[in-house]
């Protein structure tokens, strides 16, 4: 059987990175915590840290262990957190994975209503979304937004909801007037692994449109600052345009009909999830309300 304080004290001496501070932190001797370590290594057949003259470092094995002593102290502080006996006035964080896809093509207010929420501090990362994924089902995260909503297989034992639906426009400076065919402009493409890659192509080849490709990158706000500084034709989300137009940097010269471009979150089901549903319902209020209140940023042409 595992001893929970074995599991307790290599929890703290992994956190540290030295018995010292480990007994300091646990208020006992490093004797006692040296022994305890070796007690659960004993116990699971395996060398959790590497002994060095700096202190100690963890083994494959022991990062293994770490994954999974990390959820099992994080699980009992919302235990702890739901039956109200923690700390009423601390406020308590939320955990959002953001997929890397969508932190490059979102504006910088996207995010921010979850700065308002009530007693509630944000802990945001950005990475793969299967990774973040993962973390979701090992309760490491509250809330994932990804590009797409996964398949079925992947959504057992979650709650998903659109947040938004990505509107794409065409931009340029104002002193760029593209030919019909757009034979005369650069165009700022995206990379083949950005999710708006397809998107792009399949509108320049419904239009006949046929531009010299200036350079492929996945990030929006570069295409915005790479469209406006040099005077090239580039395809965006709406909301990470909104400001450069506004500020007469650019121009929209159409509106591309959006075929899949989305923001969706995921969250796990049942009671523990909500404070998530709370946060995506701040989220998709807050999208539709921009979307409303920024109406038309200039006269568009006809949408095609």
């Amino acid at each position: 059987m595992i001893n929970y304080n074995h599991l307790y004290y290599f929890h703290v001496a992994a956190s540290e990175g030295s018995v010292a501070a480990a007994a300091e932190r646990l208020g006992v001797t490093q004797p006692t915590v040296s022994e305890q370590l070796r007690a659960l290594e004993r116990t699971l057949s395996v060398t959790l840290f590497e002994r060095t003259s700096g202190g100690i470092k963890l083994t494959e094995s022991g990062r293994l262990a770490f994954e999974h002593t990390a959820v099992m102290f994080r699980a009992g502080e919302r235990l702890v957190e739901s039956f109200g006996q923690g700390d009423r006035d601390a406020p308590r964080s939320i955990r959002v994975g953001i997929g890397s896809s969508v932190a490059r093509s979102t504006s910088s207010d996207f995010l921010m209503p979850l700065l308002a929420l009530e007693d509630r501090i944000p802990n945001i990362r950005i990475g793969d979304t299967a990774e973040l994924l993962r973390e979701l089902r090992d309760c490491r995260l509250d809330l994932v937004l990804c590009e797409s909503e996964p398949p079925e297989a992947l959504r057992q034992g979650l709650e998903t909801a659109m947040i938004d639906k990505t509107e794409l426009v065409v931009v340029a400076p104002p002193s760029v007037t593209p030919s019909p065919d757009w034979h005369d402009v650069g165009l700022i493409h995206y990379r083949a692994s950005s999710s708006y890659r397809l998107e792009v192509e399949t509108f320049l080849a419904a239009h006949g449109l046929r531009p010299r490709i200036a350079a492929e990158v996945d990030d929006s706000m570069f295409l915005v600052e790479a469209a406006a500084r040099g005077g090239y034709v580039a395809i965006v989300p709406r909301s990470v345009a909104r400001d450069a137009i506004l500020a007469g940097r650019l121009r929209i010269l159409m509106d591309v009909k959006p075929t899949f471009g989305e923001v969706h979150a995921l969250y796990q089901d049942g009671a523990t999830a909500e404070l998530a549903r709370r946060a995506v319902e701040v989220l998709i209020a807050h999208a539709r309300s921009v979307r409303v209140d920024e109406g038309p940023l200039q006269s568009p042409k006809p949408r095609v």
